[in-house]
């Protein structure tokens, strides 16, 4: 069977090359001008997506591109923001086909604030299906809210999707803009696979409305000393719902090209939807499993990251986790702003609704997961013994934004007791809330394993459980056990 599906998926993507290939293409030159306040800006990266230039010391550029070629965008320098209309920023601007030579200009903005240090929010899949889910997504919004304003007046703040930004209902695109304005800050965003168009043939037609709500699907900016990176690495096959994580060839060579324009060692973040690396665990992968929930060519992409200090920013798989790939690479996936797909307050893997707040300080960075309607404090949960079947004796502790850099310890009755031993299986709420057949909504939703749980077996029944965790930072965060 697997072989039968390899046949199948390299005919899809030989035919998918075949027809990019037996296009005959014309050629279009665009020339322009990037000012701010009358006045060009040097070196200013312009792009179509496979061509790449600077800007002169007038602010001028000239770009042989294509009919093949949708937009003409570039890469926001530092110190500047783009216009943004309905609260996503516009730093494109549509190629005329028809015409061989055209003019495109873009004006810019000089930012109030300095961005060296800066701030930005990431949500993944608010994944919203109905009208009537844009009034609980409107309630995760004020809370990014709330916590933009807790945030220094000193610094500039944007935020980025990390994509399925709604359920399959294209449609609803202008509806979702609506409500991310509501922000007021400038939104970047990307790709998921329920964004993609599922009627079109081919993986080259899947992004014809999101390009016409969002601009480009792939693109880059700077803030501050981090250079950003958004890519699509969702690859329809032109089947089904079916598609793979993959970073086409085109999107390779456009980042290698983009990425020669910055200094290496600078950090670099790079968002995308389905994480390059797949779960925490590889005990229960399969090939299927890893096709769709990982990008399948990532070893290409890391190599071309590798000269830079990088953090990826994924979603996908409506849990919360971090890997560390490299010294130098950690990809973080980010737990759904929808939750288990408006279901529920937490995700499959008991995460609760939320995002994630980043700090830039200079070229480092900071972060720390917020639940929606709690306290930045709550960053794990605790339950009492017998929460889980099989660790009867056991208390067990769910640290949302766990990575390798953490520690987690007990105390019984004030007394360390030492780190508590982190294991893979379900988090206890989400096990019975989520129960295969019997949701409310969707039949197929499940609970979700995770790696971010911890037990301890109890000496003395009864006795007072406190757990104390500390992040990458220094940062400490204590909870008692929850008694039944």
């Amino acid at each position: 069977m697997k072989n039968k599906f390899y046949a199948l998926l390299f005919v899809v993507l030989g035919v998918t090359l075949t027809l990019s290939a037996n296009t005959n293409p014309r050629q279009i030159q665009v020339n322009g001008k990037v000012i701010c306040d009358g006045k060009g800006i040097s070196s200013v990266v312009v792009t179509d997506g496979i061509s790449v230039v600077e800007t002169d010391k007038n602010g001028v550029y000239t770009l042989a591109s294509s009919s093949e070629c949708r937009f003409v965008y570039y890469s926001l320098p530092s110190g500047y923001e783009s216009p943004v209309q309905d609260g996503v920023p516009v730093f494109y601007a549509a190629i005329d086909a028809s015409k061989n030579v055209q003019q495109i200009n873009f004006k810019l903005t000089a930012s109030k604030l300095s961005q060296k240090n800066h701030a930005f929010i990431v949500m993944a899949d608010p994944q919203v299906q109905s009208i009537e889910e844009f009034d609980l997504l409107k309630i995760v919004i004020d809370d990014v809210n709330k916590t933009v304003a807790g945030l220094s007046p000193q610094i500039p703040v944007h935020a980025m999707s990390c994509g399925d930004n709604v359920f399959d209902q294209l449609q609803f695109f202008d509806t979702y803009k609506q409500v991310i304005a509501q922000t007021r800050l400038p939104y970047y965003q990307l790709m998921g696979n329920h964004d993609l168009d599922y009627n079109n043939r081919s993986n080259e037609l899947s992004n014809r409305s999101y390009s016409d709500k969002f601009g480009p699907e792939y693109y880059s900016f700077n803030k501050g000393l981090i250079h950003y990176v958004v890519l699509k690495d969702v690859f329809y096959y032109g089947y089904s719902y079916r598609y793979l994580g993959y970073v086409d060839e085109n999107q390779l060579q456009w980042l290698e090209k983009d990425l020669a324009k910055i200094k290496p060692g600078s950090t670099v973040i790079v968002a995308l939807h389905i994480p390059t690396a797949y779960g925490e665990s590889k005990k229960e992968d399969s090939f299927s499993t890893l096709l769709s929930n990982s990008v399948m060519n990532s070893t290409a992409l890391y190599k071309i990251l590798s000269p830079f200090k990088t953090h990826i920013m994924a979603g996908h798989s409506h849990t919360q986790w971090n890997t560390v790939l490299a010294p130098n690479l950690m990809e973080h996936t980010h737990a759904a702003a929808c939750a288990a797909w408006w279901q529920g307050e937490i995700c499959v893997d008991g995460t609760p609704k939320g995002y994630t707040v980043y700090t830039a300080d200079g070229d480092s960075l900071s972060w720390y997961f917020k639940g929606v309607n709690l306290n930045k404090e709550e960053q794990l949960k605790v339950y009492p013994i017998g929460s889980d079947s099989l660790y009867p004796d056991c208390i067990i502790a769910n640290v949302y934004n766990f990575d390798p850099a953490w520690t987690v310890k007990w105390f019984e009755n004030g007394v360390l007791m030492g780190e508590m031993e982190q294991y893979w299986g379900n988090d206890p709420l989400a096990k019975s809330i989520y129960v295969p057949g019997k949701n409310k909504k969707y039949s197929w939703l499940g609970v979700g394993k995770t790696h971010h749980l911890f037990k301890a077996k109890i000496r003395n029944p009864g006795s007072a459980i406190r757990v104390q965790v500390t992040d990458r930072f220094g940062k400490l965060y204590e909870k008692t056990e929850i008694k039944k």
